[in-house]
């Protein structure tokens, strides 16, 4: 399960301030998703609960870091390695932030890539109520607070874009165009997806180019290519 900064201080019994500090020590890692801290209740559970000397069942060391356990889950994959045509949604026809959920899961009930089609739904819609998933940007990341341990795939991700935008309560105010919505089976899938997500939309005129291509082949061809230059640029 995802932590906010609030939670986890309140977990520790400590004050966020404390918690803050041990972030940038490194005595606990976490990610930030739309300017927001979230840490994986997993790996604090971990670090702080099971004694950093032992090791697990399984024979792993459980102070190994979230980062290290993320690759160790071979989960290095970028988005476009998960997209696929048919969960790509070029014109979406969705009219405020329920519609959009609702047009979104589509693709994966539709598949039968999720069993529980109102469990999944009603999780997505819980997650909308505690901090909307509108990023900023003209860009939404929805998802299920926790993973879904009735996913038929390791991770999953659909793309859709709105001509007209939807009112989604992103935190600039502003209408989204471009969302991408996101199921995971394990937290640390979640967690490596959530990043790729987060750096894929800032690149210079993603969001724009994703405006103004029409056709799923288009969608999908912003995105790896985009994608393509980031990795281009880093081995550089």
């Amino acid at each position: 399960m995802l932590l906010t900064l609030k939670e986890l201080a309140d977990y520790l019994r400590v004050n966020e301030r404390t918690v803050l500090r041990m972030l940038k020590s490194g005595q606990i890692e976490g990610v930030k998703i739309g300017g927001q801290w979230r840490f994986s209740s997993s790996q604090i559970d971990q670090m702080f609960f099971s004694g950093r000397s032992e090791e697990s069942s399984e024979g792993e060391d459980s102070s190994v870091p979230l980062s290290e356990i993320t690759a160790q889950q071979a989960v290095a994959r970028p988005v476009n390695r998960v997209l696929t045509s048919s969960r790509i949604i070029p014109d979406m026809e969705a009219e405020n932030k329920d519609q959009a959920l609702q047009e979104l899961l589509e693709p994966l009930f539709r598949a039968e890539v999720v069993l529980e089609r109102q469990a999944l739904l009603d999780r997505v819609r819980a997650r909308e109520e505690l901090l909307s998933t509108g990023v900023g940007g003209q860009v939404a990341i929805p998802h299920p607070r926790d993973p879904v341990a009735d996913l038929q795939e390791p991770a999953v991700i659909v793309m859709g874009r709105s001509a007209e935008g939807i009112d989604f309560d992103a935190i600039d105010g502003k209408p989204v165009h471009v969302f991408f919505l996101i199921c995971c089976e394990r937290i640390e899938t979640h967690l490596h997806f959530m990043g790729q997500l987060a750096q894929l939309v800032r690149e210079n005129d993603f969001v724009e180019r994703c405006k103004t291509s029409g056709t799923t082949d288009e969608l999908f061809r912003v995105v790896m290519e985009t994608e393509q230059r980031r990795q281009f640029q880093s081995e550089g």
